[in-house]
């Protein structure tokens, strides 16, 4: 079992919650990768090749391999971009109730195992002994990094898993530890050491989960997945704050009109500082088209948007609509902290998590009597 590159099993803690930037790009990337086609010859070839390469020259050769395959297509599975590209794969054998036997005891090793040992298609349900021969990314892939690839290689293992293979811990589960934090990792997700390296031809210790054991290590997945359920709040949290620009910017054209003239000089200058800047930056980018006061607001943030409502010849057109400056002021500090933290992915704390929501709640209220009115 080759899992050099995986040295983290969750994603580094900061406070109570997980490092944002991380579990963004593992969720980001867990959205854009899926399992790569049983019959797409060229991804069994390829991982074949990394096998041979990277873990053991000795391994199986692609023509016995197909045979495998063919035999029960669930002994190897891809996971790929949306573009084909091969990010990682793992092969779990499902192993005749006398082959696991045989693994655990010594007689037989990944490179004595043959198609007799493995259970065909029509039986897979039946097997009781799983083995997991191959977690490994592809090393030449570049669409995310080493620490992505892993971890979404190991939660897309779960998944399959869990399609394939329940109730899961009616299973027995072995794997050889080809590598120290390969072997760190079966350590802490409840595997034991059966095997010595000397009491087997392959020369790695050999690990076994029973399946009294099996829930410590499906926990570990769960838990990832709940840190998944809470980032995806967030991101929901994130799309409501965009909704509450859209809305504002809308509002502040229809009250003032789409003379950009009509915006304060700071933020009109500032908008156009950005635009001059971003036709340096995109060639592509017609600086024309962002002449009009609505186009302008597109690049203005939430503060500027704030300044355009409560400056002083302008808040007279917007005070029925938001009460006291005061609070709307409160209003727009409370979501713009939230905005701040989630856009950056710091840490939030429950009380400003609290307030965020509340101002929320309340913007989206206040601007949809607004709109509905106007």
């Amino acid at each position: 079992m080759f899992l050099g590159s995986l040295r983290r099993i969750y994603p580094r803690r900061h406070g109570d919650t997980a490092d944002g930037s991380l579990l963004f790009a593992i969720e980001s990337a867990l959205d854009v990768v899926s399992f790569g086609s049983r019959d797409d010859e060229s991804l069994a070839s390829l991982a074949n090749k990394i096998v041979r390469r990277e873990l053991d020259k000795h391994a199986i050769t692609y023509a016995g391999y197909k045979e495998w395959r063919k035999h029960n297509p669930l002994v190897f599975t891809s996971v790929v971009d949306n573009d084909n590209q091969l990010i990682g794969f793992f092969d779990i054998f499902p192993l005749t109730t006398a082959a696991g036997a045989d693994i655990i005891s010594g007689k037989i090793t990944e490179r004595s195992l043959t198609v007799q040992h493995i259970v065909p298609t029509a039986d897979t349900p039946s097997a009781t002994y799983l083995h997991i021969a191959t977690i490994l990314r592809n090393p030449h892939q570049r669409r995310f990094t080493p620490m992505v690839a892993g971890e979404v290689l190991l939660l897309k293992m779960k998944e399959f898993l869990r399609s394939h293979y329940e109730p899961l811990e009616e299973h027995t589960y072995t794997a050889f530890a080809q590598s120290r934090d390969g072997e760190a990792l079966l350590k802490r997700c409840g595997f034991t050491m059966v095997l010595l390296p000397e009491q087997n031809e392959q020369h790695c210790p050999l690990y076994a989960l029973r399946p009294a054991e099996t829930n410590g290590a499906i926990d570990r997945f769960e838990r990832a997945d709940e840190l998944f359920s809470s980032r995806s709040k967030i991101k929901a949290l994130d799309a409501r704050l965009e909704n509450i620009e859209l809305q504002l910017r809308t509002l502040i054209t229809s009250t003032i009109g789409s003379d950009p003239r009509q915006l304060p000089s700071e933020v009109n200058e500032r908008a156009q500082d950005r635009i001059a800047k971003e036709a340096v930056r995109n060639a592509a980018f017609d600086p024309a088209r962002y002449k009009s006061l609505p186009a302008k607001l597109e690049f203005s943030d939430l503060r500027e948007l704030e300044k355009v409502i409560i400056n002083k010849l302008l808040w007279p057109k917007f005070k029925d609509r938001f009460g006291s400056h005061e609070g709307l002021a409160m209003r727009f500090g409370q979501v713009a902290a939230l905005r701040n933290a989630l856009r950056h992915s710091r840490h939030v704390d429950e009380i400003a998590r609290s307030d965020g929501e509340a101002a929320i709640m309340w913007f989206e209220r206040v601007l949809g009597k607004t709109l509905e009115a106007t």
